[in-house]
């Protein structure tokens, strides 16, 4: 227990400098409350000890901020499309082709990216550890999606 609260207040401390540098990387606190209970429940699923847990989250902290950048820059890219589709009505535009190409690329390099980062782990994990994570990812988004629409309003038909 006491080195669940020393990793914990770890996090913490590690979480306000990123936040005391100006660095807006979720606008929502919501959002950042799931994060903190998804990193302890994940301490906690995986069995990590200090030295663990801050290599583990290094290194997932290095790989969520790629994949942002790689989602951010497929938004960019479907804000382009959308506003070609706005304005053009030339089915045959090959721009379109050109950012559906960009686009498919950008989400082949998000898979690869992950596929890089779970083979990356088996260094500070172990393989039983990195199955835990997996499965642990799929429950976790799995919940979050459950609740979000349990809260939601039923629509009206």
């Amino acid at each position: 227990m006491k080195n669940f609260i020393l990793i914990f207040s770890a996090i913490l401390l590690f979480s306000c400098f990123g936040n005391a540098q100006g660095k807006k990387h979720h606008d929502s606190d919501a959002f950042k409350k799931i994060e903190e209970l998804e990193k302890i429940k994940l301490i906690d699923a995986l069995g990590l000890n200090e030295e663990t847990t801050l290599r583990f989250f290094a290194r997932r902290s290095e790989y969520k901020n790629s994949q942002a950048d790689l989602m951010k820059s497929g938004s960019k890219l479907l804000d382009q499309m959308d506003d070609i589709v706005k304005k053009d009505n030339d089915p045959t535009n090959l721009e379109y082709k050109k950012l559906i190409d960009e686009y498919m690329g950008i989400e082949t390099k998000i898979v690869q990216n992950r596929v890089n980062f779970i083979s990356s782990l088996s260094d500070i994990l172990t393989y039983q550890q990195i199955s835990k994570l997996l499965i642990f990812e799929k429950k976790f988004r799995d919940e979050i999606r459950q609740m979000l629409f349990k809260e939601r309003p039923k629509w009206k038909k």
